[in-house]
């Protein structure tokens, strides 16, 4: 009782059975200091005889040995059916330790075997076929379901390697391949597998779900795998076919969201007067900004100038082609200028899309809760992604449910509810593949760069499309090619910058000329991967004519490439040189309002999709502060394991040191953030992010020497990049 025990005194067999039986006691100790009674062994034998006391531990008081005798052998106690022996001690201390140690060693061991019983016994009667290996693949356990499905019995598997199920030839070593490194990697898996089955019966398509189980929460190695297997579907197992669906997923889009604010600096309301945000107050304008403000000024101020000639040098200016003439004003014969398209970087039209074939996200009736995969998920996750839509969606949590597999989840949701399915023309089970295929190439021991970041960019990109402003700007293929941009823009990234792979001379810097090092790999690796001629059953383009492939690799591949923060100033200054003549139109019109409004080009249609992609991958710290702050604190340590490689490398030092993350994150706000966010959510007429935006500047803001920031962070151990 002193150790907050609850206890039960007995002096007879019955009463002892009875306290048992009431209490459910764990621990049994069992007075053998006078045996003459004969009691103690009674009891215990009893207690061994009843199938549901199977799991208690049983403790023998002991008379205390003279130091001059030789102490007897313990054999008899344990095969009356005791579990440990105790000799006599006066020491109060010394008995509540043994109490203490038993509870925690074999009482603990005891529960789990029998929640471990429990288990198994379930399993048994699962009417699933669920089999479990170890690291190796050394089967385990099978139960009755696999037996009856697969035609192996347990002694036929259980001690040998699951190797003998998978018909490699049938399924693809792409697809393999796959499944290999995300075990290896801990993550969970699913897809399609040809399985063999015992008998010389027809090789059968089964879907398969490969979940790790981890001994420990520090360690990273799964102990073992737990496999499910069912009947795959006619139409999982359908991975060629030209046969479309009837209809496209049906979404809500987000109403027009425009609030007084939206055009508020970051430096309004109450901020701390000693912050980082009082000496940073300068507009950073390109000169080509100032160049086409000169040009209205002086429209403005000579009205006797010659009709449109400010106009149409301005539209010169905020031509993407400043110094190509364009194949047009070099001849008109058509010939001549398919030999100039021809060799212009293979240039040529866009191919037009008909109104058969484009089938709106907002028509369609393949909704997401429909899919197979739908109907066989957690409920915990699928809870999570009802709330995919909102801004403030936490997709730390997801990350935690899918066991580190965010964009698998998330990607199939957005990608069906944007049409997908329809428009590529492909099945559940190729979308399924692709999106576990590229989640692999995501590198898990990235705290930032992971699949995590993809599923989070993604999901932006998402909430951009909803907007009234895109959808009137863009068609559906546009849409999915940014969203599949979104999924693949850091696929294989090593955790380190472009400047650390040049410095290195690493092999990637040396192929793409230290330009754009990892946009490029990343654009590169993704159509490698989901393109290669032996994974047929991953390639989500496949069924596209090749005029569509190309225009949508080549809005992808743009979208990535502007990822580059090289870039950045560029990108941004272009949109806003884009948008000064409407928005002085709409000024003139009606004074009280400023929109920014596009107007519909190809080329104004690339831009708005580049804004959206790099809006899209910055957007941490326009969410809110909680999820903001946990960004920041996965960005900088990543880049300490950085500057920490560096350092024992003695390379160049290619970032600052981070030591202070309130300022860094003032800073990237100030200089990346605010004006091209602010810029595009004005566009978007998405006033409320600008306002978090705000919230999460100026909370960074308050923090100084005065009111130091809370979180510290310790350098994290050197790894090298590979």
């Amino acid at each position: 009782r002193k150790g907050g025990y609850i206890c039960s005194m007995a002096s007879s067999l019955d009463m002892a059975l009875e306290a048992l039986e009431k209490r459910k006691h764990h621990i049994v100790v069992v007075d053998m200091r006078l045996p003459v009674y004969g009691i103690g062994e009674q009891i215990i034998r009893k207690i061994r005889s009843r199938p549901s006391f199977s799991n208690l531990v049983t403790l023998a008081v002991c008379p205390a040995i003279p130091r001059w005798c030789e102490e007897p052998s313990v054999r008899p106690y344990l095969d009356m059916g005791f579990s440990r022996r105790y000799l006599e001690n006066h020491d109060r201390g010394a008995c509540l330790n043994e109490i203490i140690m038993i509870d925690g060693g074999e009482v603990m061991a005891g529960i789990k075997l029998s929640v471990a019983n429990t288990l198994f016994q379930l399993l048994q009667d699962n009417r699933e076929s669920l089999d479990i290996t170890d690291a190796d693949g050394i089967c385990s356990y099978v139960n009755a379901s696999f037996e009856k499905l697969t035609g192996y019995k347990s002694e036929d598997l259980v001690g040998n390697s699951t190797d003998v199920l998978v018909n490699e030839e049938k399924t693809g070593p792409g697809l393999l391949e796959t499944m290999e490194r995300c075990k290896a990697e801990g993550k969970a898996w699913e897809g399609v597998v040809i399985t063999n089955r015992k008998g010389g019966l027809e090789p059968i398509p089964l879907e398969m779900k490969i979940l790790p189980v981890f001994d420990g929460e520090a360690d990273n190695v799964p102990s073992h795998y737990v496999t499910s297997r069912r009947e795959a579907s006619s139409s999982s197992c359908k991975n060629c076919t030209n046969k479309a669906l009837n209809s496209t997923p049906r979404r809500m889009s987000n109403g027009r969201v425009r609030t007084e604010s939206s055009n508020t600096s970051l430096n309004s309301g109450v901020v701390n007067q000693n912050s980082m945000s009082r000496r940073l107050s300068k507009q950073v304008d390109a000169p080509i900004i100032k160049i086409l403000s000169s040009l209205r000024s002086i429209q403005d101020s000579n009205p006797n100038l010659p009709p449109n000639l400010i106009e149409n040098v301005m539209a010169m200016l905020r031509s993407s082609e400043l110094y190509n003439p364009g194949s047009n004003s070099l001849t008109e014969d058509p010939e001549a200028l398919g030999f100039l398209d021809g060799l212009m970087e293979g240039r040529g039209t866009r191919p037009s899309i008909t109104s058969d074939t484009i089938i709106s996200h907002r028509e369609s009736t393949v909704a997401f809760n429909n899919t197979m995969m739908m109907q066989t998920l957690p409920i915990l996750i699928k809870e999570n992604l009802k709330r995919r839509k909102e801004w403030d969606y936490d997709i730390f949590e997801l990350e935690k449910l899918s066991n580190r597999r965010p964009l698998f989840y998330l990607g199939f949701d957005i990608l069906v509810e944007f049409g997908i399915l329809n428009l590529f023309k492909i099945e559940e089970t190729i979308l399924r593949n692709w999106l576990s295929t590229i989640e692999s190439h995501y590198r898990v021991s990235n705290t930032y760069h992971n699949s995590t970041h993809a599923a989070d960019v993604l999901q932006a990109a998402a909430y951009f499309c909803r907007s009234h402003c895109m959808e009137k700007c863009l068609d559906p293929t546009d849409f999915l090619a940014l969203l599949i941009a979104s999924i693949c823009h850091d696929i294989d990234h090593p955790g380190r910058t472009n400047a650390f792979l040049c410095n290195v001379g690493h092999d990637l810097a040396v192929l793409y000329n230290d330009s754009a090092v990892l946009e490029s790999h990343h654009s590169a690796h993704t159509f490698k991967v989901t393109c290669h001629t032996d994974q047929k059953n991953i390639n989500i383009f496949q069924h596209l004519d090749a005029d569509t492939f190309k225009s949508i690799r080549k809005s992808i591949i743009s979208m990535i490439l502007a990822t580059d923060m090289t870039q950045h100033f560029e990108y941004y200054n272009k949109f806003l040189a884009v948008n000064l003549k409407s928005s002085s139109m709409e000024e003139s019109e009606n004074s009280s309002t400023t929109s920014i409004h596009v107007p519909i080009s190809q080329e104004n249609k690339t831009l708005v999709l580049r804004m959206a992609m790099k809006c899209a991958d910055i957007s941490n710290p326009s969410r809110a502060v909680p999820l903001a702050r946990a960004w920041a604190h996965r960005i900088v340590l990543e880049y300490r394991e950085q500057i920490a490689e560096e350092k024992s490398r003695d390379l160049p030092q290619s970032l600052p040191p981070f030591d202070d993350i309130p300022k860094s994150q003032v800073l990237f706000i100030h200089l990346f953030a605010k004006d091209l966010l602010t810029a595009y959510n004005e566009f978007l007429e998405f006033g409320h992010l600008t306002d978090q935006l705000n919230d999460t500047f100026n909370y960074w803001d308050s923090f100084d020497e005065e009111n130091p920031y809370p979180h510290t962070m310790s350098l994290p151990t050197t790894s090298t990049v590979t």
